[in-house]
């Protein structure tokens, strides 16, 4: 008489979303149909259900279960149904250590989707199913990493976006935020108010809520919500995410309020009433080398004196207002001068013939370079998968009882030394390969507009921007602005490149261009 065999039947969804949809049911139903089509037991309780357990993960609670009741059933379990492999495992490694598993106690793995059995042909479309697998959840997961932190060393935004803005994407179609016309205005004016101190921290919530800062069903947004707010740096025109590593970034948008205000609501969500500020150079990058005083041909300094509980950043002469030379000014806020210097640098950028050429050197150069790059990486990618099938047929050897626990483990412990090594260099050639990219973007956009690159620009860019343009330096009157301004004959390499005269200079009446002035 021969015994009746019974079936297990394994079904799995990763996300908790999934778990109160339909997926659990389709599976489960998709398993009992096929049993039953082939003839097969499977009773309800053999039924192994993992709810929101990812595929990458051997430890999930109902596989192990099932794992476990063969074990105990050997003998009266056959096979192990699964709707598709990819519920099973997304790891080839997992997936043979799991079949392995399953296979000493006398059960095979069938799918209902997918060609599989014992049939040299089965065996090799189920090792190559479950490859795919594996190769898919990598190239996802690598993919949406990567792209993220690309678009955040841009200075992009790929997250959700924070209340007070929208999503939107820059002129170079990089994914960012712009302020949301109706709630920008209401957040900006939240975070300044806070910031002048009058409220409490245990306050903010209520003046939120005042000012039409709500939560989605209307209600108050929870202190929580408030304070993460007041600590986002994105409104002040920063990025930061765990995609870089916390690190604080510029950002492409809009910031909604300056960066001392952000300062300073941290300095109150701190406790700390009082804090000694020093002159970062990082506020003054005209001073010291390259500003000097229309008056006596002095370089200016930058300092930041109190008043009406604020500081406000000034450029000045220290000669002349120790001179008191005839009532006039000498000194002025640096976010005028900055204006009146960036407002400088938009009337020289090149006209639209120059940034042809210049894109049409440039990007040529990038191509060849970066097509050397892709070749590696391919040759690279070769060299990978065949250490990685040198792996699985280690780990095939191993399960046939070929070789033993520890040479299997030598072996694959050396693979995946040399795997590593391999993977390290092509991340290399990779990062090599983006930053080009990311130089030859900041030179277009120098070239475009100098103005908007200089004020984007750490205060060592800032400086060499300067200098490369500037090599003179600039003369300022604190009352009328800028003097006669002197253009570098190397920046102007590019006109000359194209057989046009270069135009060497640019006289300033008062705070701006002569009318007259033409464009390079």
């Amino acid at each position: 008489m021969v015994l009746s065999m019974q079936c297990v039947g394994y079904v799995r969804v990763s996300t908790e979303e999934q778990v109160h949809g339909t997926s659990l049911d389709m599976q489960q139903k998709a398993c009992f149909d096929f049993a039953k089509s082939n003839g097969w037991e499977l009773p309800k309780e053999n039924i192994f259900r993992d709810e929101g357990q990812s595929a990458k993960a051997t430890n999930r609670p109902q596989l192990l279960a099932m794992l476990e009741f063969c074990r105990k059933n050997k003998g009266k379990i056959d096979k192990c149904i699964v709707w598709k492999l990819d519920r099973f495992a997304r790891n080839s490694d997992d997936h043979v250590l799991i079949r392995t598993a399953l296979k000493k106690n006398g059960v095979s793995l069938v799918s209902v989707t997918e060609p599989i059995d014992q049939s040299p042909t089965g065996k090799l479309m189920e090792t190559m199913l479950s490859g795919f697998a594996e190769f898919d959840n990598d190239i996802r997961t690598f993919r949406t990493t990567e792209g993220m932190k690309k678009r955040l060393e841009q200075g992009g935004w790929p997250h959700d976006a924070p209340i007070g803005y929208v999503k939107s994407k820059t002129s170079q179609g990089i994914t960012s935020i712009s302020p949301d016309p109706d709630m920008a205005p209401i957040v900006k004016e939240f975070l300044e108010t806070f910031a002048t101190g009058q409220y409490t921290v245990k306050q903010a919530k209520d003046l939120a809520f005042e000012m039409g800062l709500k939560g989605k069903k209307g209600n108050k947004r929870t202190w929580q919500t408030t304070e993460n707010m007041l600590k986002n740096p994105i409104y002040a025109g920063y990025i930061q995410s765990k995609y870089t590593d916390y690190k604080r970034l510029a950002g492409l948008h809009q910031a909604l309020i300056a960066p001392d205000i952000f300062e300073k609501n941290q300095r109150i969500l701190s406790g700390k009433n009082r804090i000694q500020f020093k002159n970062d150079d990082s506020e003054y990058p005209l001073r010291r080398d390259f500003l000097k005083c229309g008056y006596c041909e002095k370089f200016v300094t930058g300092s930041a004196p109190r008043g009406n509980g604020g500081r406000y950043p000034r450029y000045g002469c220290m000669y002349c207002k120790s001179s008191k030379i005839g009532g006039k000014k000498v000194s002025k806020s640096s976010e005028e001068v900055h204006k009146e210097f960036r407002y400088i640098l938009s009337r020289i950028r090149y006209n639209e013939g120059r940034l042809k050429l210049f894109k049409q050197i440039v990007l040529t150069r990038w191509c060849d370079e970066y097509d050397d790059a892709l070749k590696s990486a391919h040759e690279i990618n070769q060299d990978i998968d065949k250490l990685k099938a040198e792996r699985s047929r280690t780990i095939r050897k191993f399960t046939a009882d070929q070789i033993s626990y520890q040479e299997k483990e030598s072996v694959v412990k050396d693979i995946d030394t040399e795997i590593e090594n391999l993977e390290n260099k092509k991340l290399e050639a990779d990062i090599y390969a983006n930053q080009k990219e990311k130089i030859v973007e900041n030179a277009i956009l120098f070239m475009e507009d100098p103005s908007e690159f200089w004020n984007r620009a750490p205060l060592q860019i800032q400086k060499r921007v300067q200098r490369i343009i500037f090599p003179e330096g600039l003369s300022y009157d604190f009352e009328n602005g800028f003097g006669t301004v002197k253009v570098n004959e190397s920046y102007l390499l590019i006109n000359k490149i194209a057989g046009e005269p270069a135009i060497n200079s640019i006289v300033v009446a008062g705070p701006g261009l002569e009318p007259g002035t033409s464009w390079l």
